[in-house]
């Protein structure tokens, strides 16, 4: 899916799914799947007297992508994350959305959770500021966090941070900056493992220790946004890249990895 600027109707996002063994579903052409999409499809006018589900049989259908004869292959798929940043766009792709539950009323005194992890995955980093990225990642799950249902649960901003000492100082910094974007969201600051600081680890090992990290603090979460590392420049490394996305979001609740290309907030006003 291609995404417009509502100012300029210039496509600036693109929408991928993930690279998986996963069937794809139709959820448009079968709302009842979804009750909360039967609204959606109820809104669909019949065009000259037509039902709705004769005009929803018109849709192009999906492929069958999982079908292994029908697939694309890694180096394609990895090859079509690599033009999309090459050509200045923001990227989302998006993987276990099979299992998304929208906010529950029902959930008695539970707060459920939108969750970002702001910073790039070279587990050192600590800051945001000025990276597009994670900007676009506050953005994106401020948008959500305003959507119908979606105001009923809580926006959490998760920092990871080498040391609790320099946590405290983190957390003051995202606090200023998300003020500043008039951005309401409890921001907490996760101390990395030490094993991650090991020099003898691999970048595999790594991605999988900053996955039982997240998961660890996932608790009640309904969506997490999250950094998408960059695609490598060598194609020979497309496997490897695309191991490490799997680790890095193998379990997790239905989740963005993203990445961002153009400056999406502003101070200035």
């Amino acid at each position: 899916a291609v995404v417009s600027t509502q100012s300029t109707g210039t496509p600036n996002t693109v929408v991928m799914g993930f690279y998986d063994e996963m069937e794809s579903k139709d959820f448009l052409s079968e709302p009842d799947q979804i009750p909360s999409k039967r609204k959606l499809i109820q809104r669909i006018r019949p065009q000259h007297g037509t039902t709705n589900r004769a005009f929803l049989d018109k849709l192009i259908p999906l492929s069958e992508s999982h079908r292994p004869d029908a697939r694309i292959s890694v180096d394609n798929y990895i090859g079509l994350v690599r033009d999309v940043i090459a050509l200045r766009k923001n990227l989302c792709i998006l993987r276990n959305f099979h299992e998304l539950k929208r906010p529950n009323f029902g959930s008695g005194n539970q707060i459920q959770y939108i969750d970002v992890w702001p910073l790039p995955h070279n587990f050192n980093s600590t800051h945001i500021e000025d990276d597009t990225t994670s900007m676009f990642l506050l953005q994106l799950s401020c948008i959500l966090h305003m959507v119908g249902d979606w105001g009923s649960t809580r926006l959490r901003v998760l920092a990871t941070t080498p040391s609790t000492e320099l946590g405290m100082a983190e957390k003051v910094q995202l606090e200023e900056i998300l003020r500043i974007l008039r951005i309401d969201a409890d921001v907490s600051t996760v101390p990395l493992p030490t094993q991650l600081s090991a020099h003898t680890m691999s970048e595999g090992e790594r991605y999988s220790t900053f996955n039982q990290l997240m998961r660890k603090h996932s608790t009640n979460t309904i969506v997490t946004f999250l950094y998408l590392p960059r695609p490598p420049l060598d194609e020979a490394d497309n496997g490897r890249y695309l191991e490490n996305l799997s680790c890095l979001s193998e379990g997790l609740p239905p989740c963005l990895l993203v990445s961002g290309l153009s400056k999406v907030t502003t101070s200035e006003l």
